[in-house]
């Protein structure tokens, strides 16, 4: 056999060697893919495991499963501070319930008895307080609640428009209270896949929020969005004095408040809106264009 047959020859066995090998460590990151996939998918903590035995893609599987464990127990460890926090505003939010009833029924009793203005004016002071520290108490208690509600949301068909334009209603006598003016810019019938308590209870954080902080007219939008799928989206502006213009990267973040002139909120409004949306299968947003602050959310177009 001729030499440049022989070499012919060998070249050949080494590209189908090569191929084979090459086909192979592509077969064997395409398992990976689908084993790290399904691992997303199930939420499950399984490590990757390898059926071919190439050294330098065990290595990196090595590697990766050393990193897939760490964030396993980083997750453990994060899920259970999140319900240790859970238990804890819920037990806060019934230890304080109870000596505020009582206080409450005390200062009712001291109102009947005679006292003079002064006496009247101080006990106005305290009332106004527990009124607030009671309402303070009632939302925590309210995100307990919702952060600890397991149970799938039923997903239907309801009536954006009639929900919204209700609880503003609602709201009304609140608002004119605070010489604060709203209106919905458009009546026309809106639909989407959410559950009409979990939207009421969205909308009157939200109407909540602007009588803290609005400025202003309150503006309540509602439209429907054609882009990567068919959504509703509800948006509420107002305008807001610049002492208190918000972050809109953290305004839904647990306890936000913005600046310290906001101590009367709890920050967890927005965090409940967030919450409540996103177990619609919603998503959230918020804006600030010069002195008008939008917030608002998406829901599915049913």
């Amino acid at each position: 056999m001729e030499p440049i047959t022989i070499i012919v020859i060998i070249i050949s066995i080494f590209c189908i060697l090569l191929i084979l090998y090459l086909t192979g460590i592509k077969l064997q990151i395409r398992d990976i893919k689908r084993q790290l996939e399904c691992r997303n998918q199930e939420q499950t903590e399984g490590i990757v495991h390898l059926e071919m035995q190439d050294k330098a893609v065990r290595d990196m599987v090595v590697i990766l499963n050393q990193t897939l464990k760490q964030e396993a127990g980083l997750r453990r460890n994060q899920n259970m501070q999140e319900n240790e926090f859970r238990k804890l505003i819920t037990n806060i939010s019934h230890d304080l319930r109870t000596p505020l009833t009582v206080m409450k029924g005390y200062l009712q009793l001291l109102e009947r008895c005679k006292i003079d203005e002064t006496g009247k004016e101080y006990l106005a002071i305290c009332f106004r307080h527990t009124d607030d520290l009671e309402r303070r108490i009632r939302q925590f208690f309210e995100y307990s609640y919702w952060m600890n509600q397991e149970a799938e949301v039923k997903l239907h068909s309801i009536n954006v428009t009639n929900i919204i334009l209700n609880t503003m209603t609602d709201f009304i006598p609140v608002f004119e209270e605070r010489g604060i003016s709203m209106r919905l810019e458009d009546d026309t019938i809106y639909k989407a896949m959410g559950e009409e308590e979990l939207l009421k209870r969205v909308m009157q954080n939200l109407l909540k929020n602007c009588l803290q902080f609005a400025d202003g007219e309150v503006r309540v939008l509602i439209r429907a969005e054609h882009a990567d799928k068919k959504r509703i989206r509800v948006c509420v502006q107002n305008p807001v004095a610049e002492a208190f213009r918000p972050d809109t990267a953290r305004v839904f973040q647990r306890f936000y408040t913005g600046n310290e002139a906001r101590s009367q909120s709890t920050g967890l409004g927005l965090s409940i809106v967030k919450l409540l949306v996103e177990q619609m299968g919603g998503e959230v947003f918020a804006a600030q264009e010069e002195d008008q602050f939008y917030v608002g959310f998406l829901l599915d177009q049913a």
